[in-house]
């Protein structure tokens, strides 16, 4: 079998591993090449924004609605979008630094993985061979190479 390169994301973490076969060894050994939580991904939103004006009420005891102007409705999307971007970052320069005869294999929750394949440079999304839409960053190594031989 031929040496290849497997890299798992979420919206929390990244990991990548280098899969070494050997004629010596029965199992193929992995390699942890690269692994890192992604900033944005972890906490409460809460935790993140400040008491920006339209967080309390202002003024009028009795006023009922929305408290709308200096609301951001749409941060977790952005935050979401911004850690796609930093993970399609990643992934291409850590392909572009390895050999260009490893062939990759990528997977990536469902939600998240479209996004990331579409942003993907073309050299880079041209060496992915085999893509699993799952969450593989939590299982340990001896399954995950499991779920790429069954894909």
């Amino acid at each position: 079998m031929k040496n290849r390169l497997l890299i798992v994301v979420d919206l929390g973490r990244f990991k990548a591993y280098r899969v070494e076969y050997s004629e010596l060894n029965t199992h193929p050994r992995l390699e942890l090449l690269e692994a890192f939580d992604t900033v944005d991904a972890h906490g409460r939103l809460s935790d993140k924004l400040t008491d920006e004006a339209g967080r309390f009420p202002s003024g009028m005891r009795n006023m009922r609605g929305p408290h709308g102007y200096g609301e951001r409705h749409n941060i977790q999307l952005e935050l979401n979008r911004r850690t796609v971007n930093y993970l399609t970052q990643s992934i291409n320069n850590l392909v572009k630094r390895e050999p260009p005869e490893l062939p990759v294999y990528f997977a990536a929750e469902k939600e998240i993985h479209h996004q990331i394949l579409e942003r993907l440079e073309p050299p880079v999304k041209a060496r992915i061979d085999k893509v699993v839409p799952e969450d593989l960053t939590r299982i340990n190594e001896r399954e995950l190479l499991d779920h790429f031989a069954s894909a």
